[in-house]
């Protein structure tokens, strides 16, 4: 059987798994056509015209799958969209193989010695078409007409779009400090990706504990005044939640963590989507992005009297941050729509009403500013 191998990763094109560290990776079909095509052309740039009649031949396909492919290529391979060491973009032209590259025939016994024990694959794939026959008996019997209507956009959930998942790959951002410039935020790892948050209060040198338990913790965001702290935590695991897709949105007081009368509220208690970026209104008031399989939502918690209010929902924009002025009562978002480019949306709160700047839509395959001329 003719196969390669791409820097130090077994490709077999005969099942279409990448080996790599120890782990095997399953391609789609259409991913593994787009990475053939460039191991046969090695070092040339193949435009994107080329790649789309190759795989997509007499198929009218969204503009974004090719860009799809291509990050689900990177992620296989262990690739870095900034750094591009295995497949280099050029933009508005195409996408070349740069890695290393090395074609080669495996002896039965090499054979025998790459592949996985394949009786426990079969039984993990029994396992897998299980689990998606279920899913897939969710979706004909609640949601085909969402299906099969016109708001399908995409042919993944929006929660498994890999332009939303290189936009939030790295949400945690410490340390924070407070907008009165007292506190700072850091965490201490107790174990893999799970911490304790801590804060240092700056006027006196002296570090206090913020939460009451380790867990994986995102998008910290200070009130107003100091006073209080809003995080995503993403240790939920409830019933029915997929791994990376519930969330609990958590609060706490730091005058009461400094006097060690730690309290750590949940306002939202592992909800079944995955919750993004909270942003205050006002010291009352969140803004926080709820994502689930097939719709996002930008939701207004009111902290004071536990309601909540709609302020926007889309099949096609999917915002990942957000920013509020207090001045303007304008909440900005940043946003992947359909097609795989991000754009910027301004939201007034006061009227709801959503404003889309046609000149702030950033062409992922350029690099320019919103201000200048793309051309």
């Amino acid at each position: 059987m003719k196969s390669f191998s791409i820097n130090n990763c077994s490709v077999d094109t005969q099942r279409h798994l990448v080996f790599r560290n120890g782990e095997c990776i399953s391609l789609e079909p259409k991913v593994f056509q787009v990475l053939l095509f460039l191991a046969q052309h090695p070092g040339e740039v193949v435009s994107h015209q080329t790649l789309l009649e190759a795989i997509w031949s007499n198929v009218v396909v969204e503009p974004g799958a090719l860009q799809r492919c291509i990050a689900r290529l990177r992620k296989a391979f262990g690739d870095d969209a900034r750094q591009q060491h295995v497949i280099a973009t050029y933009p508005k032209q195409g996408y070349s193989l740069v890695a290393d590259l090395r074609w080669e025939t495996l002896s039965d016994q090499q054979q025998q010695n790459t592949h996985f024990n394949w009786q426990s694959i079969a039984a993990s794939l029994a396992v897998v078409i299980l689990i998606l026959a279920g899913a897939l008996v969710f979706i004909e019997s609640d949601d085909t007409d969402y299906m099969n209507g016109e708001n399908q956009v995409t042919e993944f959930f929006l929660l498994e779009n890999p332009d939303l998942q290189n936009a939030i790959g790295n949400p945690d951002t410490f340390p924070v400090y407070s907008p009165d410039g007292r506190y700072v935020v850091y965490p201490s790892y107790q174990e893999e990706r799970k911490a304790h948050l801590w804060a240092r209060d700056l006027a006196y040198s002296n570090d206090f504990l913020l939460t009451d338990e380790a867990g994986m913790y995102e998008y910290l965001s200070w009130s107003r005044d100091s006073s209080r702290i809003v995080f995503v935590d993403t240790t939920c695991e409830a019933n029915g939640c997929l791994p990376g897709q519930c969330s609990s949105l958590k609060s706490v007081s730091v005058s009461q963590s400094e006097t060690n009368a730690l309290f750590v509220e949940t306002l939202v208690d592992c909800k079944a989507k995955k919750l993004l970026a909270p942003e205050w209104l006002n010291n009352n008031q969140l803004a926080v992005i709820e994502l689930d399989r097939f719709e996002a939502s930008l939701v207004q918690y009111d902290l004071k009297t536990l309601t909540t209010n709609l302020l926007f929902k889309s099949t096609e924009q999917i915002p990942y941050q957000q920013s509020y002025s207090r001045q303007t009562n304008i909440l900005t978002m940043m946003a992947v729509n359909a097609s795989g480019q991000k754009e910027l949306m301004f939201l007034d709160i006061n009227t709801g009403a959503i404003i889309q700047n046609d000149t702030a839509v950033f062409d992922t395959e350029l690099d320019w500013y919103p201000s200048s001329n793309p051309q």
